[in-house]
Order: structure tokens, then C-alpha cells, then sequence
């Protein structure tokens, strides 16, 4: 035998193991086989370059039509091989019911299909991730099919198709009679235990929350809560369709939270929250300070019984009106009587009907919405109606003129320290002509004046005198010289007193005229029970 010619013995050996290799098994794939024919070709007619001599093209020609030849041959009795093995097998890739029935004969995909039925169960997956497995035994779970469905799915392959299995899948269903006991699958779910109430929570909404000093929006809580009654129809429903897995989420039965942390509503009120706690108003008040910040702020919001805070807009500006309110309270001294440090005595009770503290409350409580809308930082006062003359001593401050009706005195205080001191003689003691206690400052001062009353029929006045030194503090009442008065001081006020002026002696008025300027305050008060002689 020449190098060119073969071993017909080697070469039946290696169709054989070809042609029989694993036919009968999953795995079978003719594309293995054409690479072993391949393979056989090369070793036989030199495809490794040793057995071959270099010959004309003629004979190398005819070598290659032949190798082909046998090639092309050899597939086709290949496929029409594995053809006749899918005469009574199913195709690779066939499903029937989910069960993948590849090679299986009819009889095996039946027994399959019936092992499976009989050991049906259905897995139920719940929200925190822990399942259920209820089975079919316990249910009474019966189901029936008819053996002519899965040979009629068998009849639909054509044999010669065969290699289509290895490229698609052939999804196929047979029609099952499905029976199961309802009053016992209905008691099965409701016993679960992720149904019973104990174990279900109710979701919470998304909310806003102070943590670290910022609001900030804290997520939804989902919850586990369910409608039992959706979810036994869902099981009923998956149990008749053979389904073996049932996942709740996906069945929209879980109660969900009516809000969202990308709520906009609740995102935007943390914004506003935390501007209006980034402000702070730092009242200067006439005798101390009041801070408003996020420490008061935040009582000012509504919480639920868990602590959630929300701003409430009618509940947010009743805080803010009382918070005014409450300031006013303390701050204001306009038409109340201020405690006054008398001189030689102990304090006395002084009307302050002219001028005192007073906010404006309707005009600082829209200043007040706007700056914490704003998250404003700020020292200012408060908007006020009326102003006192100074924050210190009640509102008096530490220059000013104290008369004693009752002692018939007047002390001057200059910068705390006392200036001068004169007796005086006021307003006689009845009701038309007694001097008014009270907090007042001076208006007006002049020099050489006339003082009259009111006019009479005839032309003249029902009093009519001149003054060198008018100081006017209350109306048409003032302090003047009174070179008329005999002396000063004592009881002499009660009966023979002025008309509600302070008459003083005249050295003593010009010295007071020369150094009151308009503005100073000037306080009367009785030391004494205030007692009429009319």
C-alpha cells in the first residue's frame, strides 16, 4: 500500500464511533459531528501535510472533489440519522406545561407531566422577603390531563426539523382539569402567618423631622398591610392557572403610604422650615433683649402622636399674633401706671396716660410673618404705636422733674443726681382746679406770657395774669413763677391753690426755665390718699 492510499478498516472504526456517538443521549449535536468528519477527512487524506506528496494539479483536484463528496454524504446520512431518532422522541428545546421534555418520548413526558402535577405547590413570596409554601396534598389538589395533548404536540414535529430544537424553543401547554378543595385552601391562606393582623403593620407616610439641628424629610414606611380577601383570590387564581411561584408584591394588594419622600409638598415645606430656622430676631426691648429662633420656632409647629412635625399655616400664625401679644404685655406702658422711685419714700404708683411703650401689634406681626418667611437675621425694636422718653427707670429715664403734690415739693434730677430743689404750690383740691398726677414731658416753654381763662360776657377773662416763666407739660397746664403767692409748700394747696399749675417762686422758675429743655419728663403723683373738698 503506497502512502496515498488508506486504511478502509481505520476508516469504518471512526465513522462508527462518529455515527454513534451519544445518539441516544440530551447532549447529541451534529455540529460535533461534522467536526469529527473533518477531522476524519484531514487524517486520511493528509490534511496534516505528511501522508501527501506533491503531485500535479490534476490529481490534487480530484483528491479535493472526492474529500468533498464524502464530506456532503456522510452529513446527509448524519441528519437523516438523527431524523429517524426524532420519529418517537421529542425535539431539544420542547416545553410542555414548564417542563422541559428534550429527547423524552411521549410516554416519559406524560409521566413527568403527572409526577409534577402530583407534586404540585405554590410558593408565596411576601414583602419582607419570607415565603409560604402551601401543598397540594393539603389542599386536596387533584389535576387531569388528557394523554392525547401531549402525543398531538409530538404529532405537530416533523422528524426532518429536528435541528430546529437547537436554535428556538417550542413552548406547548396541554389543558388540565384542576380540582382542590376550596374551603381548605381558603383556611390554608388566612392561617398563614403574614396575614394575621399581629404581624401586619400599617405603612406610615413620608414626614418632615428635626434631626442635627436641620428638617429634614424622613422616607415612607411601606409596611406589610394586605387585604386578605385580594390576596385569597390571587391564590385561587394562581392555583387553577398551575402557577408555582406567587410573588405579592406584584399584586398591588399591600396598603401603600398616601405619602412619599419626592413628595413636593413635604420637600418644600423642609425648605421652608429650614429658611425660617436659619433666621433669628433679636428684640432690643427698653429694659432687656428677647431672642426669637428656632429654639421657640419649633413649638410653634404641629406634631402627631409620633412626634412628625408639619407647619400648620393657622395654628403657625396664632403663635405668631400671641407671640406679639405676650411681648406687648410686658413691653407696653402707655395708659398703665409705672412704679416710680420716689424721692425719700418708697416707690409710688404714677398714671402714664400721655406717652409710653406701645407696639404697633398688627404692623409687627406681618414684619414678623415676612422676616421668618425669609430666614432673616436680625437686632432691631419692636414697631412701635408710641414711645416712652428713654429705656431706662421705667421708661423715665435719669433726668427729669419729680413733684410731691401731696408734699408740696419738687426735686430735679439731673443724670441720676439731684440738680435743685424748690417747695411749690399746685392745683387747689377740687375737682375743677386739682393738678392731675401723671407721667408727662415738656412741650413748650416761653418767656414773658400772659395766662388767661376763659372769656367772659363783658370782654374780660375769669383770670388774667403774667408770667415771666411758662413751662407747659400737660394742656394748658404748666409750671410758672407766681409772684402773687405768699409762700410755698405745706397744706396751704388745698384751699388756696392754683387753677392745676405748678406755681413756684420766681428765682427758682428762672433757674428751671433756664435749664428744661422740651422733652425732659416731669412726673406728679400724690404721696397721699387724694381727698376733694367738694
Amino acid at each position: 500500500m503506497s502512502s496515498e492510499q488508506f486504511n478502509t478498516k481505520e476508516i469504518e472504526e471512526e465513522l462508527k464511533s462518529m455515527l454513534f456517538f451519544s445518539l441516544d443521549t440530551e447532549e447529541s449535536n451534529p455540529l460535533q459531528v461534522t467536526s469529527k468528519v473533518e477531522q476524519i477527512a484531514k487524517q486520511v487524506f493528509g490534511g496534516n501535510g505528511k501522508k501527501q506528496k506533491k503531485s500535479g494539479k490534476k490529481k490534487q483536484s480530484r483528491r479535493n472533489v472526492f474529500i468533498t463528496l464524502l464530506s456532503v454524504l456522510l452529513l446527509f446520512c448524519i441528519y437523516l440519522f438523527f431524523s429517524y431518532q426524532y420519529q418517537n422522541k421529542f425535539f431539544r428545546g420542547t416545553m410542555i406545561n414548564g417542563i422541559d421534555c428534550s429527547g423524552m418520548k411521549v410516554t416519559q413526558a406524560k409521566n413527568c407531566l403527572k409526577r409534577m402535577m402530583k407534586e404540585y405547590s405554590l410558593t408565596i413570596t411576601f414583602r419582607n422577603g419570607k415565603t409560604e409554601k402551601i401543598q397540594g396534598d393539603d389542599i386536596g389538589y387533584v389535576s387531569v390531563f388528557s394523554d392525547k395533548s401531549v402525543q398531538e404536540i409530538k404529532n405537530h414535529q416533523m422528524p426532518l426539523l429536528w435541528i430546529s430544537g437547537y436554535f428556538r424553543k417550542s413552548i406547548n401547554k396541554v389543558d388540565v382539569i384542576i380540582s382542590y378543595d376550596a374551603t381548605i385552601l381558603e383556611k390554608t391562606v388566612l392561617s398563614l402567618d403574614e396575614v394575621q393582623e399581629a404581624q401586619m403593620t400599617v405603612p406610615k407616610d413620608a414626614y418632615v423631622a428635626w434631626q442635627e439641628n436641620s428638617f429634614v424629610v424622613l422616607p415612607e414606611v411601606p409596611g406589610n398591610w394586605m387585604d386578605k380577601e385580594k390576596l385569597l383570590q390571587e391564590v385561587r387564581k394562581a392555583v387553577a392557572m398551575q402557577e408555582t411561584h406567587l410573588n405579592v408584591e406584584n399584586l398591588g394588594i399591600y396598603k401603600e403610604p398616601a405619602i412619599k419622600k419626592d413628595s413636593d409638598k413635604l420637600v418644600q415645606q423642609a425648605e421652608e422650615l429650614n429658611q425660617m430656622f436659619s433666621g433669628s430676631i433679636t428684640y432690643m426691648l427698653p429694659s432687656t433683649k428677647q431672642v426669637l429662633d428656632g429654639g421657640v420656632l419649633i413649638s410653634w409647629l404641629v406634631q402627631d402622636e409620633e412626634g412628625r412635625y408639619h407647619k400648620n399655616e393657622e395654628v403657625w400664625n396664632q403663635h405668631i399674633r400671641q407671640y406679639v401679644v405676650d411681648m406687648a404685655t410686658v413691653v407696653d406702658t402707655l395708659y398703665k401706671n409705672i412704679t416710680f422711685h420716689a424721692t425719700g419714700i418708697a416707690p409710688v404708683k404714677v398714671p402714664n396716660k400721655v406717652f409710653g411703650w406701645k407696639i404697633d401689634q398688627e404692623a409687627e406681626i406681618n414684619q414678623l410673618k415676612s422676616e421668618l418667611h425669609n430666614g432673616v437675621v436680625t437686632v432691631r425694636e419692636p414697631l412701635y404705636e408710641s414711645r416712652s422718653i428713654a429705656n431706662e427707670n421705667n421708661g423715665i429715664g435719669h433726668t427729669y422733674v419729680e413733684i410731691d403734690l401731696s408734699r408740696q415739693h419738687m426735686w430735679i434730677y439731673e443724670n441720676s443726681q439731684l440738680w435743685m430743689e424748690t417747695d411749690i404750690v399746685s392745683g387747689k383740691m377740687s375737682h375743677d382746679r386739682y393738678t392731675s398726677p401723671g407721667v408727662f414731658q415738656l412741650y413748650h416753654k416761653d418767656r414773658e406770657r400772659w395766662l388767661r381763662g376763659p372769656k367772659k360776657e363783658n370782654g374780660s377773662y375769669e383770670w388774667n395774669v403774667f408770667v415771666h416763666y411758662w413751662m407747659a407739660f400737660n394742656g394748658s397746664v404748666g409750671i410758672h413763677d407766681a409772684s402773687w403767692q405768699d409762700d410755698f409748700g405745706g397744706r396751704y394747696y388745698i384751699y388756696g391753690g392754683s387753677r392745676g399749675c405748678i406755681n413756684m417762686p420766681s428765682d427758682q422758675a428762672a433757674k428751671l426755665y433756664d435749664w428744661i429743655t422740651v422733652g425732659i419728663p416731669i412726673i406728679t403723683y400724690y404721696s397721699e390718699d387724694i381727698i376733694f373738698i367738694d
